[in-house]
C-alpha cells in the first residue's frame, strides 16, 4: 500500500535524542523512501576510512570491528495517521527485540519521530532533489532491494539468511578472537550503497568503504520491460515506479562508462 506522498523523498536525520542525556547529530543517515520501499544507511561519523583501500584486507582487526557498527536495513513502510512500522527484509544488523515502529508528525520539509518500543526522537529532514521520480527493484536470484526518490538512490544485496546475534561487531569480534579473519571479513561483506543519481550514480556512504566516490556500475544498466539487467548479468524486477518506462529507463543511462572519470 503507497505511503502518503508527503512522506515519499530522501529524508537525512538531523539528531537522535534519548534520555539519559543521550544526543547523536554526527552520524550520516540517510533513508530513501520510494511509493512504499524503503532504504535506510547509518554510518558513524568516526567510522575507518582508509585512502588507496580496496577491500576489507586493507583495514585491521580493531578497524573491522568499527565497521561493523554501521547499520543498514530497507522493505516496505507502512503508515497510519498514528506511526510509521518499518518492515525490516534486508538488515545488516541481526533483527532486534521489538519492531521497528515510531510515531510521526511533519511540519514542511521536518519530520519528528518518536519511540514505541523505546523512548527516543529523531529528527528528519527532506533533502533536496528527492522529490519526482520514485522506483523500486527487487534482485532476481537472491535478496536485494534498490530503491530511487528523485535524484537518489540507495542499493543493498542481502545476505542468504539473517544474522543470529546480539550485533554485528560483537559477531565479528568473536571471529576474530577465533583466529578466523576470513570469517569476520565475510560478516561484513553485504553491500549497502547510496548516493546521487545525477553525478553519475556516485556513491557517497556505503558498508564498503572503498566503494564511495565511485560509480554504482561500470557501465549503464539496461531496462526492459520491467526488468533492469545490470552490466555484470544480474536481474533485477521493477515493484514500482510512478513515472513511464522511458523516463525510468533515462535515469539509468546516467550512469558512468567504465573509460568515463567521475
Amino acid at each position: 500500500m503507497p505511503v502518503p506522498p508527503e512522506v515519499t523523498g530522501v529524508w537525512r536525520r538531523e539528531r537522535i535524542t534519548a534520555p539519559g542525556g543521550y544526543l547523536d547529530d554526527t552520524t550520516r543517515v540517510c533513508w530513501v523512501q520510494s511509493l512504499s520501499w524503503y532504504g535506510d544507511i547509518r554510518v558513524r561519523a568516526d567510522a575507518p576510512r582508509r585512502p588507496g583501500a580496496t577491500s576489507f584486507a586493507d583495514y585491521s582487526d580493531a578497524e573491522l570491528v568499527e565497521l561493523a557498527r554501521t547499520q543498514g536495513f530497507a522493505g516496505q513502510l507502512t503508515v497510519t495517521p498514528q506511526m510509521c512500522a518499518w518492515r525490516r527484509d534486508l538488515d545488516y544488523q541481526p533483527p532486534g527485540p521489538v519492531p521497528d515502529e515510531g510515531t510521526w508528525t511533519l511540519d514542511g520539509d521536518v519530520l519528528v519521530e518518536g519511540g514505541i518500543h523505546a523512548e527516543y526522537e529523531e529528527i528528519w529532514r527532506l533533502e533536496p532533489e528527492s522529490g519526482g521520480l520514485r522506483a523500486a527493484f527487487a534482485r532476481e536470484g537472491g535478496p536485494g532491494l534498490l530503491v530511487i526518490a528523485g535524484d537518489h538512490f540507495l542499493m543493498m544485496r542481502g545476505r542468504g539468511a539473517p544474522l543470529a546475534g546480539e550485533s554485528l561487531a560483537a559477531l565479528v569480534e568473536a571471529e576474530l578472537a577465533a583466529g578466523r579473519r576470513s570469517a569476520a571479513e565475510d560478516l561484513l561483506s553485504m553491500p549497502i550503497a547510496y548516493g546521487r543519481i545525477g553525478e553519475r550514480w556516485r556513491i557517497s556512504l556505503s558498508t564498503l568503504p572503498w566503494l564511495e566516490g565511485r560509480s554504482l556500475w561500470n557501465a549503464p544498466p539496461e531496462l526492459h520491460g520491467g526488468r533492469l539487467r545490470l552490466p555484470e548479468g544480474e536481474t533485477w524486477s521493477l515493484l514500482e515506479a510512478d513515472a513511464p518506462p522511458d523516463r525510468l529507463a533515462a535515469l539509468f543511462a546516467l550512469a558512468t562508462t567504465e573509460d568515463e572519470p567521475l
